[in-house]
Formats: structure tokens, sequence, C-alpha cells
């Protein structure tokens, strides 16, 4: 088998219908498989965010409790406290 050879392009779609538009400058020079790597733009967080995660997650620890190193929890509890 030959050495697998890639080449990358880079372009900014949206997601419409599940599907991924290539944009038509692209498609000539395309084989019909390729290997796709998504990369998904994430905003940074405001400062209010941040802000209201940290509070909830210092009241998250406020209620810790320790269980037994043993303990396996069970199907039949979680359906109790629903």
């Amino acid at each position: 088998m030959g050495n697998l050879m890639m080449e990358a392009i880079s372009f900014e779609a949206t997601i419409e219908n599940g599907m991924i538009g290539i944009p038509s400058q692209y498609l000539a020079q395309l084989q019909p498989r390729l290997k796709v790597i998504v990369l998904q733009e994430k905003l940074e967080e405001t400062a209010a965010e941040i802000k209201r995660k940290d509070e909830f997650l210092a009241k998250v620890a406020q209620h810790r409790f320790v269980l037994p190193p043993d303990y396996c929890f069970k199907r039949e509890e979680l359906y109790k406290r629903i």
C-alpha cells in the first residue's frame, strides 16, 4: 500500500439540516472519500456566567457527603427518589 498523503483546506460553515456544505471552489479538487475534522468555535464565557457557575459549584460543595468505599448505587434507589 502506498503512503497516505493529506492536504488540508479550511473554511467556515454553518450546519443546516445536519449537513455542512463544502464551498464550490474546493469541490473539484476533493476526492470522493475524505477525512473530516471539525473544529467548533467556542465563545468565551462572560464574567457573569463564570460567577454564576462558581456560585453554583460552591453551593454544591456545601452539600457533600461521604459514602462507604464499597457503596454501589442501585437503579432501584434511583427510581425511589423520582
